[in-house]
């Protein structure tokens, strides 16, 4: 039998009793380099025989750990160990990153309410999501919990477009978490039924683009411009007092400076609801913080021009904290009720 000859046959057999062979081998003290360079094989075909770097690795070793105990450099590892898959997202993961998205954030305790979850569970998600690179580590703005903000790709991927990076500032965090608790009690997680100011304020920047209009500017709530496009703090689908359909909503925090400002901010949310094409507005909501700023709004409502009345538009107004105050008691008390109920369902 020539040389040929025999290293087929070698092979041969090699091939059908790799298993026994590799393991003798490593029952021998051989690394896995210096099985690989004995038996000709690769490093991945060693480990297909013994499965040992995974085995360590689903330990919880690191990956130099796993590289010291088998025998290979650092950088030989990634040929071993199979490439880590990214797990599907839950429900509930995709319903947070869907909710922060479309509100450029939320702080956490308001990311429980959202998800009618637990403070701590809200935490273990946020913990779950940055791990996973989906937000950013959690961001501190204020005073009081700190910021979920979901990262540009992520935000990209639930809004359908790609939108500037976001962070919560000083100035505009307590606006941004009042908008969101109006949100969460006044249509819940449901998102057919709101449509938020960063969709608004992008249709509105698609229409400029398409009328070629370069430089388009907007009439903000600290800083109102006449003959400027006005952006709703968000639209939901809903009913206020018994009257149900697409309300523009107008969270009112602080009490403008002039009475100037407080007018044009009124009539340029006012025009907005009523020039609505892509929801049939019937109704403009103001909830506002303080008596005195529920004041200055109703003042402000009444010396709207004759054009701006119209009985197209229904108007309503509230005070911010006592609707909230409201709605907590009364989802404490459904959650009591429930677990009340599934206690006597235990007893019987």
């Amino acid at each position: 039998m020539n040389h040929k000859m025999r290293m087929a046959r070698w092979a041969s057999m090699e091939r059908r009793h790799r298993d026994q062979i590799v393991g003798g081998l490593r029952d021998a003290g051989l690394t896995y380099s210096q099985i690989s360079r004995t038996l000709g094989i690769s490093l991945a075909q060693v480990e297909r025989c013994l499965g040992e770097a995974t085995a360590l690795r689903g330990l919880g070793l690191t990956k130099q750990q796993v590289a010291d105990e088998i025998g290979v450099p650092y950088g030989s590892l990634g040929r071993i160990l199979p490439p880590v898959r990214r797990q599907a997202l839950t429900a509930r993961q995709n319903a947070a990153l869907a909710a922060v998205s479309d509100m450029h954030g939320m702080q956490v305790d308001v990311l429980a309410w959202f998800l009618s979850t637990t403070l701590s569970s809200a935490y273990d998600l946020a913990d779950s999501l940055i791990t996973s690179g989906q937000v950013h580590p959690l961001i501190s703005a204020q005073r009081g919990r700190a910021w979920v903000v979901p990262k540009r790709d992520t935000a990209a991927r639930y809004l359908g477009w790609r939108p500037a990076e976001w962070k919560p500032t000083l100035m505009y965090a307590n606006h941004f978490r009042a908008v969101a608790q109006a949100r969460i009690m006044l249509v819940g997680p449901d998102p057919t039924l709101w449509v938020s100011e960063r969709t608004l304020r992008h249709r509105a920047e698609i229409a400029a683009s398409e009328s070629k209009s370069r430089h388009l500017e907007f009439s903000t709530g600290r800083a109102p411009k006449r003959n400027r496009p006005h952006v709703h703090d968000g639209r939901f689908l809903g009913a206020v007092d018994g009257h149900h359909g697409w309300w523009a909503l107008e969270v009112e925090l602080t009490a403008k400076r002039e009475r100037a400002h407080m007018d044009l901010a009124l009539q340029g949310a006012v025009r907005s609801a009523l020039h609505s094409e892509d929801e049939p507005v019937i109704g403009l909501l103001y909830l506002c913080r303080s008596a005195a700023v529920l004041d200055l709004v109703n003042a402000a409502y009444k010396r709207l021009p004759a054009e701006l009345r119209s009985d197209r538009l229904l108007w309503a107004i509230g005070d911010f904290d006592d609707e909230w105050t409201t709605f907590l008691a009364h989802r404490h008390r459904t959650k009591a009720a429930a677990r009340g109920l599934h206690i006597s369902k235990e007893a019987s």
